[in-house]
């Protein structure tokens, strides 16, 4: 009983915790102390007016909530960094949860640098839209693995009428949420050899279907745009399915198996030669890959590998330079010149 009150006590806290500390990081980024890229300049604080040209289904709630401004005031980038910081404090919640050696302080450590990270900053400063549909697919992803279905639904949609990355998660989860239930009953050995064949035939039909139906017959290969990690990426999901082999884990619920899935078609998207788009991509999976690594380990080297995990990436942020490339100056001519237009 004792050990009962005492979890629902932390995993109540915790959430008031991640409440708080969203809403401190909005006010942060909304002041605009980590500055901010030239997408946010381009269009999302000019308001929902100046892009209704260029609304559409696939990007009405994410340009809706983007770019909300009230009485002047630009608050579309408070909500949307309150929305994708709250959605990641939730996510690592859960997952940590799930090894039963919750710590509420690591969390709180874990949660703090994990928010200063390449996902978060550049979906809270740039890659607005993009963010809010990498937030609603984490809400998603942590509803299909609880069986709440019905939100499950509602943060799909949410997700497509974001960006039209949304749309591509959204058929992944469902895919594998699906899969996860037909192959319950599946011996390891078994769901290894089927999920891999399935994983294949997606990475096909994946290069096939952009190769033949969507991209132009001129179409050139997309620029990288900070730095070349597809190596490393593409490193990420290989290994991903190497150790789905020897470790049940990996195959054994719908998170898991949704970035199973997305590690053959990111590789079918990237053999076309959409190299950003990858890397966007990407992007949106990195701190799901992340946590879902973290499942193989038991729980003595579980936290260890957490905050190495975690601080290896808000490393490589800063070396990518994303703090220094959104930061705004006022004498950079080029973005003096979106402000203006």
């Amino acid at each position: 009983m004792y050990k009962g009150i005492t979890y629902k006590f932390t995993t109540k806290l915790s959430g008031i915790s991640i409440l708080i500390i969203s809403s401190l990081f909005a006010l942060l980024i909304g002041f605009g102390l980590y500055g901010y890229g030239m997408d946010y300049y381009g269009a999302y604080s000019k308001g929902f007016e100046w892009n209704n040209v260029r609304i559409e289904f696939f990007t009405y709630l994410g340009f809706k909530i983007a770019t909300l401004t009230i009485l002047g005031v630009h608050i579309g980038v408070y909500v949307t960094t309150f929305i994708v910081s709250l959605s990641t404090g939730f996510l690592i919640r859960d997952y940590m949860q799930s090894k039963q050696s919750f710590s509420l302080i690591f969390f709180l450590i874990l949660f703090v640098i994990t928010i200063h990270t390449w996902p978060i900053i550049m979906s809270t400063s740039n890659a607005m839209r993009q963010g809010l549909a990498m937030s609603f697919i984490f809400f998603t992803l942590i509803c299909s693995i609880q069986k709440k279905y019905f939100w499950m639904v509602l943060f799909s949609f949410f997700a497509i009428t974001s960006h039209k990355t949304g749309l591509l998660f959204v058929m992944i989860i469902i895919f594998a949420t699906i899969l996860n239930k037909l192959l319950a009953n599946f011996s390891h050995n078994k769901k290894v050899i089927f999920n891999f064949l399935i994983g294949t035939l997606l990475l096909i039909s994946t290069y096939y279907f952009l190769n033949i139906f969507i991209l132009p017959d001129n179409f050139e290969p997309s620029r990288i745009i900070s730095g070349d990690y597809r190596g490393p990426f593409v490193l990420i999901a290989f290994i991903y399915v190497i150790i789905s082999i020897f470790y049940k884990s990996i195959l054994d619920n719908s998170i898991n198996l949704s970035l199973y899935y997305f590690g053959f078609i990111s590789l079918g998207i990237l053999m076309n030669g959409l190299n950003w788009q990858y890397e966007r991509l990407v992007m949106m999976m990195i701190i799901p890959y992340i946590l879902s690594f973290g499942t193989i380990f038991n729980r003595s080297s579980y936290k260890l590998y957490l905050i190495s995990a975690i601080l290896l990436l808000f490393f490589l942020t800063i070396y990518a330079g994303i703090y220094k490339n959104g930061l705004f100056y006022p004498d950079d001519i080029f973005i003096q010149s979106i402000i203006n237009s």
